[in-house]
């Protein structure tokens, strides 16, 4: 009974260590105004708050918060969380990262992708983009209310490229399922030692 008990224990500790690696990456790792929180990418602006939603229509079927795995068309969604904002011109603009202070004196230049802010009713903004080039980007959200107040949220992004946070969150899952195994693998071991022999059964 006591070696069932063991086990039972190892294997726990075993999920909650491979769990903890999973969930590291994403907690740690979120950048600029957007964040992993609950399992949903939340897009703060200001006071408010907005569910941010990427994919892609072809290559990875996965939906990603930050950073796009393939150039190639991706469709973006951002849905009002925050009640007020179904009220507010929501407005969006997505450049090339060339440093924030050299992007005023060219934003035009530098645009790739710019939708005009309108009021949605629905609470949710969609548009669709093809992303020619891999390379930095940063997504400009803005919010003005009807007395002509603006919040303004940026987010900088990649596609294409294989960043430093996406090999450290690799590296993460990896060290994760090792660690799962190996414990699992001692946990077996450990409890075939225990286990008394046919022998000293009948004696």
């Amino acid at each position: 009974m006591a070696s069932v008990t063991g086990m039972r224990g190892l294997f726990a500790g075993a999920l909650i260590a491979a769990a903890a690696f999973i969930a590291a990456p994403t907690a740690a790792f979120a950048h600029g105004g957007v964040a992993l929180e609950q399992d949903e990418c939340v897009l703060r602006i200001g006071p408010h708050v907005m569910h941010f939603i990427g994919y892609q229509r072809i290559g990875e079927d996965l939906e990603f918060c930050e950073d796009i795995a393939n150039a190639g068309p991706t469709v973006i969604a951002l849905t009002a969380v925050s009640p007020k904002l179904r009220d507010m011109a929501i407005g969006i603009r997505v450049i090339k990262d060339i440093g924030e202070e050299k992007e005023k004196a060219n934003l035009d230049a530098i645009t790739v992708a710019y939708i005009e802010p309108k009021v949605y009713r629905n609470g949710t903004m969609t548009f669709e983009h093809d992303f020619k080039d891999s390379g930095h980007y940063v997504g400009i959200v803005t919010a003005r209310d009807g007395l002509g107040n603006e919040w303004v949220s940026r987010f900088p992004f990649s596609v294409g490229l294989y960043t430093f946070h996406g090999l450290i969150e690799y590296i993460l899952y990896a060290v994760g399922f090792v660690s799962l195994v190996g414990l699992l693998w001692w946990a077996l071991r450990a409890s075939a030692r225990k286990k008394p022999s046919t022998g000293d059964a009948i004696a």
